[in-house]
Formats: C-alpha cells, sequence, structure tokens
C-alpha cells in the first residue's frame, strides 16, 4: 500500500462526500429536519459544525481509503470497484447508525431509514472516487 496515495485518495473522496452529504441532507432531505425539534439549531452553532463536518468527512474519507488500498486487489479496476467497495462500506455504516437510532426514545424513524440510504449513496459515491483515483497495481 502507498500511504501518500491512499491518503491523497481519502482527502478527495472525503471532500467529495462532504459535497454530497450537505446537497442530500441540506437541501434534497432538508425539510425533514424542519418539523424535528432535536434537529434545529442556532445559526451562531452552526458555524463551527460545518468545520466539524469538514473534519469527520476527511477524517472518514482516509479511514475508507486505507481500508479499499490494503485490500484493493479484491476490487474491480477503476470506478467501478470503487463503487461496489463504497456501497458495500455505506451498508456497514448505515445499518450500525441505523441500530443506533432504534435506542433513542422518539427519533424518527423516517429519519433513520433516510440516514441509511444517504450512507450508502454517499460512501459509494465516495468509493467510486476511490476507485478513481487509488489505483489497482495488476
Amino acid at each position: 500500500m502507498n500511504w501518500g496515495r491512499a491518503v491523497g485518495a481519502g482527502l478527495g473522496a472525503g471532500f467529495v462526500q462532504n459535497i454530497v452529504n450537505f446537497v442530500l441532507h441540506g437541501l434534497v432531505f432538508g425539510g425533514m429536519y424542519v418539523d424535528q425539534p432535536a434537529f434545529v439549531q442556532e445559526p451562531d452553532s452552526m458555524a463551527m459544525q460545518i468545520v466539524w463536518f469538514l473534519v469527520v468527512a476527511l477524517t472518514i474519507g482516509v479511514s475508507a481509503s486505507v481500508l479499499f488500498a490494503s485490500s484493493r486487489q479484491s476490487w474491480q479496476q477503476g470506478a467501478r470497484g470503487g463503487l461496489h467497495f463504497g456501497i458495500l462500506l455505506g451498508a456497514v455504516v448505515g445499518f450500525h447508525q441505523f441500530y443506533l437510532t432504534l435506542v433513542v426514545n422518539d427519533f424518527p424513524y423516517h429519519v433513520a431509514w433516510t440516514w441509511l440510504a444517504i450512507d450508502i449513496i454517499s460512501l459509494g459515491i465516495g468509493g467510486t472516487v476511490l476507485g478513481v483515483l487509488y489505483k489497482r497495481a495488476d
């Protein structure tokens, strides 16, 4: 595994995932959060949260990239292999997160399902970026 390439690809994937999550959570499904008091934030608190969203996305991107690079020979060449990796990783992360929402009282069930779908989509796209940026050594 080439650590420099893995970290670089992970930062690229994390940045793309951050944009995808902003579009999905903020624009596509943003209305879902309006009626839920637990999700309503004061505008002043959002500035720092935006920074943390980026930091977390980059951290997840690099972590996923190291896992992808370590198992690169198991995946198809190019974007398709990365997409398969990302979808499977998204399902694992999403189902884990989905279970956690079941132990929170009055957590909106439809939000948990939406988050699962967003995780699969977001990590699928991030995995596609990894597949393009981290080439397989055949």
